[in-house]
């Protein structure tokens, strides 16, 4: 079974979007998730946040860089976003993603990102055959498949789920 995601992109962003960007460090006292969604990306465009529901981002390389902190990931999954298409993600940021299901796609294919799409696209992307379609524009990108044991975490809701999922096999 593939997993694939699609959603229509909220907003692109550039490259080097830093996790405090994502969510300010000024906020890190709140933690209802109603609270806690609404201050995504405010202090670079204040109205993506409610867009993010069912949608998804388009960013360049280096998604996530700056503190490991999981406060971004969990306020973007908070929002409802369906998945984060980007040229690569800081290695914390893709770990802490992996780890709590939040679907994040490398867009690693030779084109730059402004081919990839644009706001209000629509993007599907497939995990295991590492195809990235625009179902706006009906172009689709030759992207790096994700490794099969990260698809297997995705699928199963997370570490935690599939940790229990496999606890016998892994004990």
């Amino acid at each position: 079974m593939s997993y694939i995601k699609c959603a229509r992109i909220a907003g692109v962003l550039g490259n080097n979007v830093n996790t405090d960007v994502i969510y300010p460090a000024r906020y890190l006292v709140l933690f209802a998730p109603d609270e806690v969604k609404r201050h995504l990306f405010e202090d670079i465009d204040p109205c993506l946040a409610p867009k993010l529901a069912g949608g998804g981002i388009l960013a360049g390389e280096n998604f996530g860089c700056g503190s490991a902190r999981e406060q971004g990931l969990t306020a973007l999954k908070y929002a409802g976003t369906e998945l984060i298409v980007c040229k690569s993600f800081s290695r914390a940021f893709y770990r802490n993603g992996i780890n709590n299901a939040v679907p994040l796609f490398i867009a690693d294919c030779p084109e730059p990102l402004e081919e990839l799409g644009g706001a209000g696209d629509t993007l599907e992307a497939d995990f295991e055959t590492g195809v990235l379609t625009n179902r706006t524009t009906g172009r689709t990108f030759s992207c790096s498949p994700t490794p099969a044991f990260i698809t297997e975490v995705l699928k199963a809701g997370g570490i935690y789920p599939y940790y229990n999922l496999h606890k016998k096999e892994l004990t």
